[in-house]
């Protein structure tokens, strides 16, 4: 027997050798691969070796982490596996790029190099916490501020992938559960690039941090200490709210409702199931009334958010009485519209964005209809009660998504479903835990593992082929290259006075504002020139001078990303041939003109 074992043990450690020199040589073979200009997608850009390599090591993490004898080889092999999601996020620095994120991503760097110039402190902010770490790493490891606030996005990454492992482990005792819920997490379920992105965009990077606050929740339920007593986890989790609110009030609204149904379902339990395992966990009132207050402290120096919440509640409620809004959710009929002129099917599109989501969400429906109809003792037993914290978390959360959806609030709601898919991502993988535990009892485990580690790697790249936008979902990838940035802050450094700017689509206000870093966001460069206006001729669209800035990203996501869908490729080719333009500036990925208005 321990000759077998030995030979089990010297397999696997063969196995995980070889998985991290993959992980390695992936890491090297992005990184020896530079991004050379606009990359339309980063994965048909990022060598074919490198996803070879990424592969291999996903394949020998799954393999190891489920057949493992022991648990440091399964520590290593869900190591291995964190490592390559890590070098997957990370791929914009691994790739030598200049920034990644357009729109709001800009503005927040612009944010945070004006913290580091000391232009303003970070609780002139809203929302702080992403530009105070990526200052902080930028300082603490003498890096630019672009990558250091990349970087800060994979941190963010790594944490919602331990803790979501931690979480899931903690609510359902398995040799499956931590295996389940690391691999669950690295579908990313939360980044629905709808209104939640891998960029620097401080609402997605919270969300990813929720699963700390999560995981710490779960913990203080299940510690053994009386309401008024504290515990080193207690004030951990105090802090971790604090630092939460901080980071993005408007999430920490969010938890707010969450740990308000717990601790309303907490008290039912004690009044009526008194032997139900929720009676006995540890009240979490004292730590629902700091985070409310907290919260309240902080938005009385922003006045922004309370106005949002105003909004949305009198946006629904004016909607359900008939006097709202004449339609919820316009944008995405807007958004459905376009697809359908460039001859793509929504349900196409919704499948490959939400297919994964939808997965879950029906896994977490079925555990808990299975927990509800079959009253399985058992089960309720092994979860000690946590299910239930999940099912009154994820009613309030939908009733938020509602408020947000009928008020019209933009495309707030996603902010709100992608929370929910942080608590889905973990009751998710407890479904499947139990189901790997219960099944593998009954049927040989070398090829249950087989066909398990088969279905995973179809998950993860059905999933991971939708985190980085890409002509995959008809977009563009939001990649800022360093001949865009420097093209652009050469034009605002030599601008005539008074002159404004236009773009393709948008102007280039949110470059203005990674170029100020000043607090005020820019206003008065945003105006657009559409592709019929170039057709009948830009200088007769008005009547003072102009600049037109196009860049490489314009060309691409007009042409390839959106199939000529708003500008035609002759229209953007004729703008430096037509009468009243003259280009001024260009490096191969800028161009600058100046529009003589008639």
């Amino acid at each position: 027997m321990s000759h077998v074992r030995s030979r089990s043990t010297m397999g696997e450690s063969a196995l995980l050798s070889i998985g991290f020199l993959a992980l390695t040589g992936a890491v090297l073979a992005a990184h020896s691969a530079p991004a050379t200009g606009y990359e339309l997608s980063l994965y048909t850009s990022t060598p074919l070796s490198f996803w070879a390599l990424f592969g291999c090591a996903l394949l020998i993490s799954l393999l190891v982490s489920l057949e493992a004898t022991t648990d440091w080889y399964r520590r290593l092999a869900l190591g291995l596996g964190g490592g390559a999601a890590m070098a997957f996020i990370g791929l914009p620095v691994l790739r030598g790029y200049r920034f990644y994120g357009a729109g709001d991503a800009l503005t927040h760097l612009g944010w945070v190099r004006g913290i580091r110039a000391g232009n303003f402190q970070p609780t002139e902010l809203f929302y702080p916490g992403l530009h105070m770490l990526s200052t902080f790493i930028g300082v603490t490891f003498s890096i630019d501020l672009t990558q250091a606030t990349l970087l800060a996005i994979v941190l963010f990454s790594a944490l919602f992938v331990l803790f979501v492992s931690l979480s899931t482990a903690l609510v359902f005792e398995s040799r499956y559960s931590t295996i389940v819920g690391a691999f669950s997490a690295l579908l990313f379920l939360p980044i629905t690039n709808m209104s939640m992105f891998i960029v620097a965009h401080p609402m997605s990077q919270a969300v990813l941090f929720s699963a700390v606050v999560i995981y710490l929740l779960l913990r203080y339920l299940r510690s053994q200490i009386s309401l008024f007593s504290s515990s080193a986890i207690g004030v951990i989790l105090t802090l971790t709210s604090v630092g939460l609110t901080i980071y993005h009030p408007q999430l920490a609204a969010h938890m707010v409702v969450v740990f308000l149904g717990v601790a309303m379902l907490q008290y039912l339990a004690r009044w009526r199931w008194t032997d139900h395992p929720i009676a006995s966990h540890r009240p979490i009132y004292g730590q629902t009334v700091i985070l409310a207050a907290v919260f309240l402290l902080w938005i009385s120096n922003h006045g922004f958010f309370a106005d949002v919440i105003t909004f949305a509640f009198s946006n629904a409620i004016q909607y359900f009485v008939g006097s709202g809004p004449a339609a919820a959710g316009g944008s995405v009929g807007s958004q459905s519209g376009s697809l359908q002129e460039i001859g793509a099917s929504v349900g196409e599109l919704f499948l490959k964005m939400f297919g994964m989501n939808t997965l879950y969400i029906v896994l977490t429906g079925l555990l808990f209809l299975y927990l509800l109809f079959r009253s399985d003792a058992e089960l309720v037993t092994k979860t000690n009660g946590l299910v239930s914290y999940f099912v009154v978390s994820l009613v309030g959360l939908a009733g938020l998504f509602g408020v947000y959806f009928f008020g019209n609030v933009s495309e707030m709601y996603f902010r709100v479903f992608g929370l929910m898919m942080a608590f889905i991502t973990i009751t998710g993988a407890v479904a499947i835990s139990y189901g790997m535990t219960h099944i593998s009892k009954n049927r040989p485990t070398p090829i249950f593992h087989s066909f398990s580690v088969t279905v995973f790697l179809v998950l993860l790249f059905v999933s991971l082929l939708t985190v980085f936008p890409s002509p995959y979902m008809y977009n563009a990838s939001p990649h800022v290259t360093e001949m865009s940035m420097s093209g652009h802050e050469t034009a605002f450094e030599n601008r005539a006075e008074g002159v404004s700017f236009i773009g393709i689509r948008a102007g280039p206000n949110r470059y203005l504002d990674a170029t100020r870093a000043q607090r005020t966001a820019t206003d008065g460069h945003d105006g657009s020139i559409t592709g019929s206006e170039i057709e009948d001729g830009i200088s007769d669209q008005y009547n003072t001078s102009r600049y037109l800035t196009v860049t490489r990203n314009d060309y691409e996501r007009e042409v390839s990303a959106y199939q000529e869908l708003r500008y035609s490729r002759d229209q953007l080719a004729s703008i430096s041939s037509q009468q009243g333009i003259n280009r001024v500036q260009s490096n191969g990925e800028f161009n600058l003109y100046v529009i003589r208005g008639g």
